[in-house]
This record gives structure tokens, sequence and C-alpha cells, in this order.
């Protein structure tokens, strides 16, 4: 099998995950679930911030969330999925009911897909980036991070970049409507917890 296996599965593999979260995931805790699904929502903000942001292979994306990191939407995704798993994280040792255990499994089920599978697809997508915009992007890859930001100042959020047609057209309502979900459903778990 080839390489490209990472890229045409990769939403099939983290649908597979999502589902044993969904499955498995036990909110214990009241304030580390609410600080969770906060943390989460920042992710999911930056990804709908992002989207509006970008006309993909259009144009160089380098305002906005993408003047702050070259990747903001895989830095969003993995905000809303480490906010969702820390909501899930119980201190509990018990061996009766493991659900520190399960906690461990989710981290690392998410460094599995980062590292296997979007950290390859972030390069695949930067060598396309640099075939397409040669020089333009080599400048902007050395003046912004790939996906943590070196410093933040609240000057560096501008909004104003932020088009809701963008938005749209880049159909990224998904996400939002998914996190929603999972927010609902955690909490619905935690209140009917065994």
């Amino acid at each position: 099998m080839n390489s490209n296996w990472r890229e045409r599965y990769r939403v099939r593999i983290g649908f597979i995950f999502a589902v044993l979260f969904i499955w498995r995931a036990q909110p214990r805790i009241l304030p580390i679930l609410a600080t969770g699904l906060g943390i989460g929502f920042l992710g999911i903000l930056l990804r709908q911030w992002s989207a509006g942001c970008l006309k993909k292979m259009d144009e160089l994306a380098t305002t906005g969330p993408y003047a702050i990191v070259r990747n903001p939407l895989y830095l969003g995704s993995l905000t809303a999925a480490g906010g969702l798993i820390f909501a899930c994280t119980s201190l509990s040792l018990s061996l009766s009911k493991p659900y520190l255990d399960r906690s461990l499994f989710y981290w690392g089920c998410l460094w599995i897909l980062v590292d296997s599978i979007y950290l390859p697809k972030i390069a695949k997508e930067e060598e396309n980036l640099r075939g397409k915009f040669g020089a333009a992007f080599d400048a902007y890859a050395d003046r912004v991070p790939s996906m943590f930001p070196k410093t933040l100042h609240f000057r560096d959020f501008k909004f104003e970049t932020f088009h809701l047609d963008q938005w749209k057209k880049n159909k990224e309502y998904g996400s939002l409507i998914g996190y929603f979900f999972l927010c609902l459903l955690l909490i619905a778990r935690y209140l009917y917890r065994r």
C-alpha cells in the first residue's frame, strides 16, 4: 500500500476513533468537563475563523489566523480534540472502573492521528503550496510557524479577515455541528453517569 493511504483514509480513521470515543467516554469531574469543553470550543472557533479566510489553492492565505500559524485549521482540530479528551479525563485509579485508562487511550489515539496522519498531511500540503507559490510561500514559511505561535498578542487577532461567504463555501459548519453534538453527548454522559 503506498503512502497515499493516509490521505485517503484519514477521515475514516478519525471517524473510527470518534466512534470509540463516543462509545466509551465517561466524564466524571464537572470542572474538568467544563474546562475541556471550553478549550475545545476555542479550537472549533479557530477552525471557523480559518475557514472564513481560506481560498483553497486559489491564493496563499497569510492573513487572520494564517498570520499567526500556517496551519490554523489543524491547530483548531487538535485543540478541539484535546479539549474533548480533557473533558473526559478522570483522575480515578480504581481498577473496577478504569476511567484513567480510557483517558490515556484517547490521548494515545490523538497522538497516533497527529503523528501518522496529520503531520504527513501538513508536509504534503506545504509541499504543494511551495510548488504553486514558490518564493512567496518560502518567505511566508520563514516568517510564520507551522502549528504553534511563537508569541501571541491580542493585536494578532484580526477577525475582519473572516468572510461568511467563504466560510459557507468551505463547508466548515459540519465541524461546528459535530462539536456541539459531542458536547451535548458528554454533558448527558456526565449527568447520567453510572
